[in-house]
């Protein structure tokens, strides 16, 4: 089954019971399953349910999502990315790169660090073997010093295991090989054995902090390795198709509060 991806944030109204209303009608000319997500919430729903839509409290500086499943989804996601380019801030879409993301990302303040950190990205065929895998990272995040960016992987994998139990690495480590905080994100078109009891990884997130660490650096970092913990949320990372939902999420995901989550649970898609 086909499904698309349409990434935006909300604006000053956030989303009306206008908008609500209007989405829904949309769904109606197409025979696909249309999923609404509020990243910066947790929390998800048919988008066809328009008072379950609504409670999400959907605020201005919102990241959202809607997935689309169903044999007409390509055609669907082009005609609810013009909608939503009008009404919304769009940030990606499935049928076509968006070229002024990185400038959405120098301003506004959805995806705001208040660091400087530097971004690294590729699709990677795959590795031979994790040792391989942290060998090209060591070397794209610190070109002058890999042997020794290398070494520090290595040892902190013998300490205890990077892999996530959804199929996500997460080499990180301290080190003087980088002046700012690098994250190089790669996802594997072939799953790859991590040496660990948990599932092949698909996605590898590199993270390289400079010494000594400042409390933004840290609280940015907590956000995302709390977030990642989450399968819901990992799934978005996995099933993103382009850079830009990548960078996105994850700038959002470390610029932002977590979501509330006490006595609270996210909506079912049933």
């Amino acid at each position: 089954m086909i499904t698309t991806r349409i990434t935006f944030l909300l604006k000053d109204e956030g989303l009306p019971g206008w908008q609500v209303s209007a989405l829904k009608q949309l769904c109606g000319y197409f025979r696909s399953i249309f999923v609404f997500y509020n990243l910066s919430r947790g929390k998800h729903t048919r988008l066809s349910q328009s008072l379950n839509v609504l409670s999400l409290k959907n605020s201005a500086g919102h990241l959202c999502q809607i997935a689309i499943e169903g044999l007409d989804a390509e055609l669907a996601c082009m005609v609810f990315t013009e909608y939503l380019s009008e009404q919304t801030i769009l940030l990606s879409t499935s049928h076509r790169k968006n070229h002024a993301a990185e400038q959405l990302f120098a301003s506004h303040p959805a995806f705001s660090l208040p660091f400087a950190y530097r971004w690294d990205y590729e699709c990677h065929a795959g590795f031979a073997d994790k040792l391989s895998a942290l060998h090209y990272l060591a070397a794209r995040i610190a070109p002058g010093q890999t042997r020794k960016l290398l070494e520090q992987f290595c040892l902190r994998e013998k300490i205890s295991t990077t892999a996530l139990p959804n199929r996500v690495a997460l080499p990180h480590v301290m080190s003087d090989a980088v002046a700012t905080p690098v994250l190089m994100v790669m996802p594997l078109a072939q799953p790859l054995d991590w040496q660990s009891a948990c599932a092949p990884v698909s996605l590898v997130i590199g993270l390289v902090l400079p010494q000594p660490l400042n409390r933004e650096v840290v609280t940015a970092m907590t956000r995302l390795t709390r977030w990642l913990i989450d399968d819901l949320n990992v799934q978005l990372l996995l099933d993103a198709k382009r850079e830009e939902t990548l960078k996105g999420i994850l700038l959002h995901v470390m610029a932002h509060s977590e979501p509330e989550t006490s006595s609270e649970q996210s909506l079912t898609t049933d």
